[in-house]
Formats: structure tokens, C-alpha cells, sequence
């Protein structure tokens, strides 16, 4: 009877959980140039899903990028930490490495590594340790595969800066049109 009652809270918990998640929104995305089409394909798609959060915390925003031959990459947004918010600030760190320097604020998201299904398909054998996106109004999707994550340090006066950005760090550029 403990049992059963143990494997009934079991399945309770997980609809709830279940629950809390968007079904997803999926966006068909189109390579832009050459150099994406051959880096990830003629087209790919982005699946958007959302994750309630835990007591009155920040929703997590969770990304999968998914090739037109089942391979996955699965990322979550950045949006917590104070590092994660100053390196996608506009014009800031994320920006810039993406060549964006006027006032864009691109979205950095972290590699779910234990999450992603088969070979990457950027950046290598191991994938990317991050992307950072950008969206424009005219449904141009802009992402770079980023090594390592983007790094700070704390300056005497207490201020923090990022350190610099090698570009041999940036493993992925890819343009892409929504479709």
C-alpha cells in the first residue's frame, strides 16, 4: 500500500511539474548565406518553450535548436545571474562579439549539455559552451557559438568588467530568416 501511495504522489508531482511548462512555440529557420547552410544546414528550428518558476523566481526560458536530421542542442536563457545580465546588456559584451554595436541586446543561453540528443551540429565535437541571439523586426536571426562563457572580473573601485573576448573563442556565426 506504501508503495502505491509512494508511486501516486510520484505521478501527482510530475503532472504539476508537467504543467508548468509551455507546450513550446517552434520557429522554422532559414539559412541566410553560405557559410550558415554549410555550418548547420539549409534550415533549422528553434522551439521556444517556458518553465514556471519556483516561488516567485524568473521563469526559465528554454531553447532547442534542431537540424533537419534529428540531431538536438538544448540551451536555457541566462537570465539570472548578475554576469549573465551584464554580459547581454545593450551594446554590451554579448553585442559586441556578435558585431552588433549599436544599442541591440542580444539573449545568451547556456548549453544544456546533458539535455542535447546525438553530435552537435556547431561548433564542433562538443558543441557550443553557449550562443548568443538576436532577433530583428525583419525576421532576421542573427547567432554566434561562443567556447566559453563570457568572463568578468572586479575592478578595485568594485566596478565589473568583462575581460576580452578572443575571437578564435567564437566557434559559430550563422544568419538565418525565419521561414
Amino acid at each position: 500500500m506504501k508503495r502505491f501511495a509512494a508511486l501516486a504522489f510520484l505521478l501527482l508531482a510530475a503532472s504539476c511539474t508537467a504543467s508548468r511548462e509551455t507546450a513550446g512555440v517552434t520557429t522554422r529557420l532559414a539559412a541566410a548565406d553560405a557559410a550558415t547552410a554549410l555550418m548547420a544546414g539549409q534550415t533549422i528550428e528553434l522551439v521556444t518553450r517556458t518553465r514556471a518558476g519556483a516561488d516567485g523566481q524568473d521563469p526559465l526560458i528554454l531553447v532547442t535548436l534542431r537540424a533537419a536530421d534529428g540531431r538536438s542542442m538544448s540551451f536555457n536563457e541566462n537570465n539570472h545571474a548578475p554576469n549573465h545580465l551584464m554580459a547581454q546588456a545593450p551594446g554590451g559584451p554579448l553585442a559586441q562579439i556578435m558585431g552588433l554595436f549599436g544599442e541591440e541586446a542580444p539573449k545568451l543561453y547556456g548549453a544544456r549539455r546533458e539535455e542535447n540528443s546525438g553530435a552537435p551540429f556547431i561548433c564542433g565535437p562538443d558543441g557550443p559552451a553557449a550562443i548568443g541571439v538576436h532577433e530583428t523586426a525583419d525576421g532576421g536571426v542573427q547567432m554566434v557559438g561562443l567556447k566559453q562563457e563570457i568572463e568578468f572580473e572586479t575592478l578595485r573601485d568594485g566596478t565589473q568588467v568583462a575581460l576580452p573576448y578572443s575571437p578564435d573563442m567564437v566557434c559559430a556565426r550563422l544568419r538565418f530568416s525565419r521561414s
